[in-house]
């Protein structure tokens, strides 16, 4: 019995994470203007410049919340600054440009750990429906130079496995806690990473040069 009740806590949880966060998630999706059928190469790498200006500080700081406190995440498995950078590196950065690129500063609270994993949930759902802006980025940079796609590449056949994998390690920590106060929190994160997300993005590529 106690197998379905931590089953029944896992579909609740990310259910109610998927239905609460959806007008955050649209929201912020309206951001992300990679599937524009004008995207330039220099438009391209402006939204990897504000991916990395989000993630940096961002990882470092579920870094400090989660990597010791949830060891089943293999948080460290998940991180993408070195990713964005390969893809920056190969459309002209360096090691003195990417430290000079701007820092969002209005991160989401994260004040404990049901608020961090909210913030992983958007990150890793990301990375999940990223597979879709890879398909198109391949198709409509087709012999274009502008790298190899590392950040939307990121587990490779795993994505998968690596999404089922986190949305078990969540569900256990719940069901650990069982408390609704908890399942709250990490809406809440979740909800407050869409909205940091969105607005950073909007900020740093609203006036990128996409054509029709």
């Amino acid at each position: 019995m106690r197998g379905w009740g931590h089953l029944f806590a896992t579909v609740s949880l990310l259910q109610r994470l998927k239905t609460e966060t959806r007008p955050h998630h649209e929201r912020t999706e309206a951001a992300v203007r990679l599937m524009e059928p004008g995207l330039t190469p220099g438009d391209y790498r402006r939204h990897l410049e504000a991916l990395h200006g989000f993630y940096v500080p961002l990882e470092a700081a579920l870094a400090a919340r989660l990597e010791a406190a949830e060891p089943a995440l293999r948080a460290h498995e998940r991180w993408k600054v070195s990713l964005l950078e390969e893809d920056l590196r190969a459309l002209g950065h360096d090691a003195a440009s990417l430290a000079r690129l701007p820092r969002c500063e209005q991160l989401p609270a994260l004040p404990g750990v049901p608020e961090a994993l909210g913030c992983f949930y958007v990150l890793e759902g990301s990375t999940l429906g990223g597979q879709l802006i890879l398909r198109h980025l391949r198709r409509h940079f087709a012999g274009v130079p502008v790298g190899d796609f590392a950040f939307f590449r990121a587990y490779g056949e795993d994505v998968g496995p690596m999404w089922r994998a986190f949305g078990e390690a969540l569900t256990h920590t719940a069901a650990r806690a069982a408390s609704g106060d908890f399942d709250t929190r990490v809406v809440k994160g979740a909800q407050d990473t869409f909205d940091a997300f969105g607005a950073w993005l909007t900020r740093e590529t609203g006036h990128a040069s996409v054509r029709p």
